[in-house]
């Protein structure tokens, strides 16, 4: 016994220096001029993305962003992508609007996407329970769920921690195994007890999500990945969107960091290989929007569904969930923009949204039905206050906004 309490106690001490000996080294001085990409594709609003760039530029200044790339889509188009910073500080590489960033939970609207196309296609239902597509469920507490259960965060699953699988739950903080199917995947957490009862509870988890992407394989006989880019990346020419590959090399990938008082430090290597549909996926900010932009599309996803999967939960008990969380978006309507109290709008709008925090980066999309609008932003590293990142989207917004539909904003000085 003494012998083991000595080894453990060496490794803990060998994991203590090495953590330390990463924190206090490496850390690189972020510039204060750094290079800009804008790109205008409706030459309608050139001064709106003049004002935009001009904010971007403001928000990588002053929130410390290595890189930060954002673009807007209005009916369906494309209108404007910027980008600021360097995608990797080490060797000066400028950012552009084609880079890959994590996105994190907003893999969650991603998959969304993929599950939409596979009910209209007939492929799936939402309401049937999963072991009709997945009868080897490998927890039997599972069998009763659905995927509208699963996609609105109401089937009872843990979080990453209230998972009592130990050892899954240790693998889900170290991320370092390497999954190559999303069904493999579910072992971090096949062995962890239920919070609640199917529908009577709501628990934001990823967990939810990586268990829809195996169940949505088993009903399109493909494997998730190949799915996710038959049914959206290739009709939406979406090239960026992808899996977080730890094993391969992604060009077009940026670095991720964590940043302090005007300095930035690598991000250490994972693999989000454990949680792709639900936190694990890539994509160009342009292509956020493209996507966000499909979903006005009746012939990509048809009104009916477009409307089921905007339509926040219900509970058991009638009551609709605490996040107003619908399937693989949040869907709630006020009377200002996102992380933006201080600038009220003349009336409510309606979002349509989904945010993600990943290891080093953060992601934004949010979707304005009212009027066909969809904003996307990402960053390489982590804001403690998410709305010191996702806040910067509204100055973004307010150009465009004032061009569409100038009535919502208050008149300028």
């Amino acid at each position: 016994m003494k012998k083991i309490l000595l080894s453990l106690f060496g490794l803990v001490l060998v994991a203590g220096v090495a953590i330390l000996g990463y924190w206090f080294s490496g850390w690189m001085p972020l510039a204060v001029t750094v290079p800009q990409q804008n790109e205008v594709y409706a030459q309608e609003f050139g001064q709106a993305a003049e004002q935009a760039m001009a904010e971007l530029v403001l928000a990588q200044q002053e929130q410390q962003l290595p890189a930060v790339t954002a673009a807007v889509a209005w009916r369906g188009k494309l209108i404007w992508a910027g980008a600021v910073g360097y995608a990797d500080v080490a060797t000066n590489q400028a950012v552009s609007i084609n880079n890959q960033f994590r996105i994190g939970s907003t893999s969650k609207a991603v998959t969304a996407t993929s599950l939409a196309r596979a009910l209209a296609a007939g492929h799936i239902d939402l309401d049937s329970p999963i072991s009709r597509y997945m009868a080897d469920l490998p927890n039997p507490a599972w069998q009763h769920f659905t995927l509208r259960q699963l996609m609105s965060h109401t089937a009872g699953l843990p979080g990453y921690q209230q998972n009592t699988d130990r050892v899954g739950a240790i693998r889900t903080l170290l991320k370092q195994r390497n999954y190559t199917n999303v069904e493999h995947a579910l072992t971090v957490f096949d062995g962890s007890e239920l919070l609640f009862s199917p529908g009577d509870g709501f628990h934001y988890s990823s967990f939810d999500v990586n268990l829809a992407s195996a169940v949505l394989q088993h009903a399109v006989k493909q494997p998730f990945l190949q799915y996710l880019a038959e049914s959206v990346s290739t009709p939406l020419q979406l090239h960026s969107l992808s899996a977080d590959y730890a094993d391969r090399l992604l060009p077009d990938r940026v670095s991720f960091y964590h940043t302090y008082d005007g300095y930035a430090k690598q991000h250490w290597q994972v693999n989000l290989s454990q949680k792709w549909a639900g936190g694990g996926l890539i994509a160009s900010s342009a292509d956020l929007a493209k996507l966000g932009s499909a979903w006005f599309n009746p012939e990509f996803i048809p009104a009916a569904l477009q409307q089921e999967f905007w339509t926040p939960q219900v509970l058991n008990s009638g009551e609709v969930n605490e996040q107003r969380y619908a399937l693989g978006w949040r869907h709630f309507s006020q009377d200002y923009l996102f992380c933006d109290k201080e600038n009220r709008l003349s009336h409510s709008i309606s979002m349509v949204h989904h945010g993600g925090v990943s290891d080093g980066a953060q992601s934004w999309l949010v979707l304005y039905p009212d009027l066909q609008l969809v904003v996307s932003m990402n960053t390489n590293t982590v804001k403690e206050n998410y709305c010191d990142f996702a806040g910067q989207a509204a100055r973004i917004t307010r150009p465009f906004l004032r061009k569409i539909a100038p009535d919502w904003l208050p008149a300028q000085p």
